[in-house]
């Protein structure tokens, strides 16, 4: 019988199982779907190692708890393994964004590393194959995070912090508890925190480790940019370093970019080549991604807005005239955010998926019609022909998950390209 068992059978689970296996060690897998995948039982002498998408909630980790087994996160189980330096990125929004900001910078800077983590290439998959000389860039999730109880990477990075995942964790103070995980245990290195985020800096005050600040304009920050150049400082040094690049970043992204090039610079970059390769960097699909232009209509995917603080963010990017779509599968949150203060070029909204009458019902408390449909096809080319009489932008930023319809976000905006490639076609026949 085996005495270690993969929690979750998905990419996480079957690199864990790999890695266990060049440890020489052997695992049983295991899910509340379909039970164990050998001869195994939970008892007192167990190990298991969850994957990051098992919530705390889910049958198997109560009768994990009820016998005694230890319970290991993926991060937790791993981090000892890594011989390298590990810049840790966490937050509720920008994540992504900020560790392939980071990953452009050290490749073109020389610096040898991986970007590994959340949503893409699991930790587990490549952790004992890390040389001591490389860097690893990890985008690390609050699921990640949750278990963690010494992980301490030389470098964390805290973007921002709004109600999120909150059918995966019992409240927002558990959310928040899981994020400062990600800097907590640090004794040595630097913890990065956006200072323009109330909520990330009352946290900060949890660090025990070197603490650095950016901001967007604040110059009391370690890393701060001007409107002409980026501001780098501490109580010894101060470099100016000229850009007009930041100044072309939406306000997110510049944040995300500022804390990219604080990042490297606490690993040895020096400011002028973290600047000046940020000015190289193209950003990912389905982020505020512009489309196509049809008929005086301009269609953007942000398939990426999984919650309601992302679209919030990406509604403030635009002046036209704006017809959203929103709507997906259910993270437990409320809409208010989106309606309270919506700016008035915000023509017409949308939704469409498992919270389209939650959207349509807080929408309503607020003044606001939302229009329900059953498919983004539908909305999109309801949008099309509703903001085609004054000109502007559909934009589908969809404030939740897309796991009701759909396999990710990826999948999401690329159906979303499909039916605006679709609709250009018909369009100009």
């Amino acid at each position: 019988m085996s005495d270690i068992i993969v929690y979750g059978k998905g990419k996480t689970g079957q690199n864990l199982v790999k890695m266990l296996e060049k440890l020489g060690k052997s695992a049983v897998m295991y899910d509340d779907a379909s039970g164990f995948d050998g001869n195994a039982e939970f008892t007192s002498d167990t190990t298991v190692l969850l994957s990051p998408g098992v919530p705390p909630h889910a049958k198997g980790v109560h009768q994990a708890k009820l016998k005694g087994a230890r319970l290991v996160g993926e991060l937790e189980f791993c981090f000892p393994y890594c011989k390298g330096r590990c810049i840790s990125v966490t937050g509720t929004n920008g994540k992504t964004t900020t560790c392939e900001m980071i990953y452009h910078i050290l490749q073109t800077s020389g610096v040898k590393s991986r970007l590994l983590g959340n949503g893409g290439v699991p930790f587990c998959s490549q952790v004992l194959d890390i040389e001591k000389n490389e860097t690893v860039v990890l985008e690390s999730s609050s699921f990640q995070l949750a278990d963690c109880a010494s992980f301490a990477p030389y470098v964390s990075v805290f973007t921002n912090l709004q109600p999120d995942h909150l059918n995966y964790h019992a409240s927002f103070a558990d959310y928040a508890n899981a994020k400062v995980n990600n800097f907590v245990h640090q004794k040595q290195g630097y913890a990065l925190f956006n200072l323009d985020d109330k909520a990330v800096v009352e946290l900060s005050g949890k660090c025990s480790c070197n603490k650095l600040f950016y901001s967007i304009d604040n110059a009391h920050a370690n890393c701060y940019y001007d409107g002409h150049s980026v501001i780098l400082q501490d109580s010894v040094k101060r470099t100016q370093v000229e850009t007009h690049y930041f100044s072309q970043l939406a306000r997110h992204n510049l944040s995300n970019a500022l804390g990219a090039v604080l990042a490297c610079c606490s690993v040895g970059v020096s400011p002028n080549v973290a600047v000046k390769a940020m000015e190289s960097y193209q950003f990912l699909p389905h982020r505020l991604q512009k489309v196509a232009t049809v008929g005086g209509v301009t269609f953007v995917d942000d398939s990426k807005a999984t919650n309601v603080a992302a679209t919030v963010s990406a509604l403030k990017c635009f002046s036209d005239n704006v017809a959203v779509i929103l709507g997906g599968s259910d993270k437990g949150e409320d809409f208010d955010a989106l309606f309270d203060g919506l700016q008035p070029n915000v023509k017409l909204i949308t939704a469409t998926g498992e919270t389209a009458l939650k959207i349509h019902e807080c929408g309503a408390r607020y003044g606001k019609d939302v229009k329900q449909f059953e498919d983004i096809r539908q909305a999109t080319y309801f949008c099309y022909e509703t903001i085609k009489q004054v000109g502007g932008i559909v934009l589908m930023s969809n404030a939740c998950a897309s796991f009701d319809k759909f396999s990710g976000y990826k999948e999401r905006g690329e159906y979303f390209q499909k039916v605006v490639a679709e609709l250009s076609c018909e369009t100009a026949d």
